[in-house]
């Protein structure tokens, strides 16, 4: 069963943190500001419909509106499925925790999608740890990686990458071995 005063509980916390008056808040979903006085008194629901409207504009779920579980900003399986894709990708991206919730979201991530990251990695328009994805990339995108790094003459990310590679991959690096990698970022004047 529904519990009245717990909804409209989160109706007036939820239109306060926006800073709306009931006027403004039956504009946004074209309802009378009667209608939102009565939610809010905990008197009606509000159709189905409008608590859809109401969870876009409050940004919440409908579950956090209907019985106030709410979605931790780290649960990006739950996030995929109550919300589009890229609307979670975007959240994700412009985080403050996009190192530390790598983990969380990379294996949801479609190959396309995965790719576009590891891109914007490279290119460094996304600031994502190498250190801590490696171990969420395919074997194929762990080559993909190197490649550009190597092409891009990024031998300090291959080289902090260095001890958690495969003896293949550190093949492709260099075929002599590690020596040639810390010679290079030596002359670069980095430390090894």
């Amino acid at each position: 069963m529904l519990n009245l005063d717990l909804i409209s509980r989160k109706i007036i916390e939820k239109r306060k943190q926006k800073g709306l008056t009931q006027e403004e808040l039956a504009e946004a979903l074209y309802v009378s500001r009667q209608a939102v006085s009565k939610w809010e008194m905990g008197k009606s629901l509000p159709s189905l419909e409008v608590l859809l409207e109401m969870t876009e504009l409050f940004d919440v779920t409908i579950d956090y509106m209907l019985d106030g579980s709410e979605l931790s900003d780290h649960d990006y399986q739950s996030m995929f499925m109550q919300y589009p894709r890229e609307s979670v990708i975007y959240h994700f991206l412009n985080s403050n925790h996009v190192n530390d919730d790598i983990k969380n979201i990379f294996y949801l991530l479609t190959q396309k999608e995965r790719k576009q990251m590891i891109d914007q990695m490279i290119t460094k328009q996304l600031s994502i740890d190498v250190n801590l994805l490696w171990p969420y990339l395919s074997v194929v995108e762990r080559k993909y990686l190197i490649g550009n790094f190597m092409s891009k003459d990024m031998d300090s990310d291959l080289f902090t990458l260095y001890d958690m590679m495969t003896t293949e991959e550190k093949m492709m690096v260099h075929p002599e071995g590690r020596t040639n990698i810390i010679v290079k970022n030596k002359r670069k004047g980095e430390k090894s």
